[in-house]
């Protein structure tokens, strides 16, 4: 199969793991060191002067301690930050009392602190004990806690990859139990049809389908996400049987409650007028689509992509634009929500650093789309996959694959005929010289099968695409 036909070119795809990012040092972050250390050097001279003049628990020494426990943890100091922030939070006990808000940015840090030096029995701790602060103790609700809860369901998520893997099921539930609680909080504060709800309500959505994938994967967390009453971390009565869901019933639950989010998001932009087609809803549309794709209503997905071609059309937007927004396929879910279609295609200007993540063996992995590195031949050189030396990670595997269109196609000789749209078919394992295989094929393509695309689409309609994945990983050390 070549890469010419309904696209031009090949599009290569590359898994590049979070810790890409972690390069050798360079002169620019020995520069951004020897920086930190001048501030450092700075901010404990201010502390000690007044130290020296007999003050030791004013709030005035909370300034100083903040930008010390900051330079601490930017040079991965971890217990030193975590002793200058324990002591800046008791200032403020002290001052104001055991539960004051003036203290959470400090229990924030802290937490952060723990993740970034791998203490996540610390960090969980003190997770539970804000959320419990957040829920009995912070009094009025506002934007504070609205951000406060997202920003700790935003750590649990990181510990479904960092943490160990027992405690993956409590960080999916914790990490929705923030992020609804949240949602909760803009309902009560901001009017009723603010659009600024859209974003926390499409956060639930991407919670909601890495649960669904982690369910359909099976195993221990697959089963704790099924798993109501008894000793589940989120269960109202300890003392309630405990009963776990089969898979099916978990997977549609999450999928309809999923269409109900959406349609939230749908009256949000509707306003009080049904009938009029806007921009928004037209991209609201494209990601219903995309959830029914997601727990594979194909059909029901392919109508949606035409009904998003369409609504976009007739609302005004330029085709050209139009086109440019589907000239190439997409991993979904999408990282967050874009009510425009120029929002979607800035964010896509940035990718891959903001690309949408993915699990391979619980190891997170990014995703990205580049069609101006075209593979029409088969030289695949690491240059041409974009691919960098780099001392922190390495190449796996190399796989080439083909999206097909909305065409159906046959699963098992003799048996059904499937719709097989935004599921990567026809796997072929590519050697590369300089990165060898290192480990099992099966797994691999399992996880890549788990893998949702939305379609290329020319006037609503999809079309096939081909191209290549890489998956990579940490480097041995």
């Amino acid at each position: 199969m070549t890469a010419v036909g309904r696209l031009t070119s090949r599009l290569p795809i590359v898994f590049v793991p979070l810790m890409v990012c972690a390069w050798a040092p360079s002169a620019a972050q020995d520069d951004a060191v020897a920086e930190t250390l001048r501030d450092l050097e700075l901010y404990e001279a201010d502390l000690h002067r007044m130290e020296a003049g007999g003050v030791y628990h004013s709030p005035q020494l909370v300034e100083p301690l903040s930008r010390i426990a900051d330079s601490y943890m930017e040079l991965n100091r971890f217990a030193e930050a975590d002793a200058i922030l324990d002591r800046a939070q008791q200032i403020v006990r002290i001052e104001e009392g055991l539960y004051t808000r003036n203290q959470l940015p400090f229990l924030h840090k802290r937490i952060e602190n723990y993740v970034n030096a791998g203490q996540w029995r610390e960090a969980r701790k003190l997770q539970d004990h804000m959320i419990w602060f957040y829920l009995n103790k912070y009094g009025n609700s506002d934007q504070g806690m609205m951000r406060g809860l997202m920003d700790l369901s935003y750590v649990h998520m990181r510990g479904i990859t960092e943490d160990l893997a027992e405690n993956q099921g409590y960080h999916y539930l914790r990490a929705a139990f923030s992020s609804r609680v949240a949602l909760l909080v803009a309902e009560r504060i901001w009017p009723r049809l603010e659009q600024r709800k859209a974003v926390l309500i499409y956060e639930q959505l991407r919670i909601m389908y890495l649960q669904a994938s982690a369910i359909a994967k099976g195993g221990t967390v697959g089963q704790s996400l099924r798993t109501t009453g008894g000793n589940s971390p989120l269960a109202g009565n300890a003392y309630a049987a405990e009963r776990v869901m089969s898979p099916e019933r978990a997977l549609n639950m999450l999928r309809s409650s999923g269409v109900g989010f959406l349609d939230r998001m749908r009256q949000i932009y509707a306003g009080e007028s049904e009938l009029e087609v806007s921009e928004a809803l037209a991209m609201v549309k494209l990601y219903q689509a995309d959830w029914y794709l997601l727990f594979d209503r194909k059909l029901r997905a392919l109508q949606g992509y035409r009904d998003a071609w369409e609504m976009l059309l007739q609302a005004g937007v330029p085709e050209e634009d139009v086109r440019q927004l589907f000239a190439m396929p997409a991993l979904i879910p999408e990282p967050a929500f874009y009510d425009s279609v120029e929002k979607a295609l800035a964010a896509r200007a940035r990718a891959p650093d903001d690309a949408p993540e993915a699990f391979e063996e619980g190891v997170p992995v990014k995703v990205f789309f580049d069609v101006d590195s075209p593979l029409a031949d088969e030289s695949f050189s690491p240059q041409r996959l974009g691919l960098t030396a780099s001392n922190e990670w390495q190449v796996v595997a190399l796989f080439s694959f083909h999206l097909p269109a909305a065409e159906y196609i046959e699963t098992r000789q003799g048996w059904r005929r499937e719709n097989a749209l935004g599921v990567a078919q026809d796997l072929q394992l590519m050697q590369l010289e300089d990165y060898p295989i290192d480990r099992e094929v099966e797994p691999l393509i399992r996880n890549l099968n788990r893998l949702r695309f939305r379609p290329a689409l020319t006037d609503g309609e999809p079309k096939a695409a081909e191209g290549v994945v890489s998956y990579l990983t940490a480097a041995d050390r």
